[in-house]
């Protein structure tokens, strides 16, 4: 009786072990399972940038490869340097200041030019296109333009406050769409940027409002 006894207790201990380590199997897949956003996020310099807008994304939040992030980020350059180009634009048809006037336009020209580069992501984004993206931003990285220094002149106001937030943002989100790129093709920090690239940074120009 004993001996049936301590089988059976054997027997129900076993299958318990059995049961919990076939369940911490299945949750280690399904936890594997996926591109880890705020693992990879982690590696970008603006971590919590990334996080934020990264997860604003249904396609970023059901990524399943670093490249699939990469082009969540490159949505979220694009979307938040829409939005600041828009904002200088809108405003220039207001201010009467020359010096803001100037300031809202080189930071529109700049903008604008980077959006070419990233603004045609829509759905997948090739490998070719991915190639360029990423020796723009390359580019960008080592020879940002400034707002800062564009707008120096220019009176401290709400929409020049405004602007410069707006345009923080925007190259903080191409610098973490750089870093993701390199993330999912394992490329090193130290690649250079290719001539057509550099060929295509805006050189600012002296102009007044009209």
């Amino acid at each position: 009786m004993e001996a049936r006894s301590a089988m059976s207790w054997y027997c129900g201990s076993l299958l318990a072990v059995v049961v919990v380590l076939f369940l911490s199997a299945s949750l280690g897949t399904g936890a594997g399972a996926g591109a880890d956003l705020k693992g990879s996020c982690a590696a970008t310099p603006h971590p919590d940038v990334c996080v934020s807008a990264l997860q604003k994304d249904s396609d970023a939040k059901a990524a399943a490869t670093p490249r699939d992030l990469a082009e969540a980020a490159i949505r979220a350059a694009s979307a938040a340097g829409s939005a600041a180009g828009d904002y200088a634009r809108r405003e220039m048809d207001a201010v009467k200041d020359n010096g803001m006037w100037q300031c809202l336009n080189e930071c529109a020209e700049d903008i604008e030019e980077a959006l070419s580069h990233l603004d045609d992501s829509d759905g997948e984004i090739d490998d070719g296109k991915m190639k360029d993206v990423k020796l723009f931003l390359d580019t960008a990285e080592q020879d940002v333009w400034d707002c800062d220094q564009s707008c120096r002149g220019a009176a401290d106001t709400p929409v020049k406050t405004a602007l410069l937030a707006k345009n923080k943002e925007f190259e903080k989100l191409m610098s973490v769409s750089l870093a993701l790129i390199k993330r999912s093709t394992g490329a090193g920090a130290g690649d250079a940027a290719g001539p057509a690239a550099a060929a295509s940074k805006p050189k600012h120009k002296s102009k007044t409002k009209p």
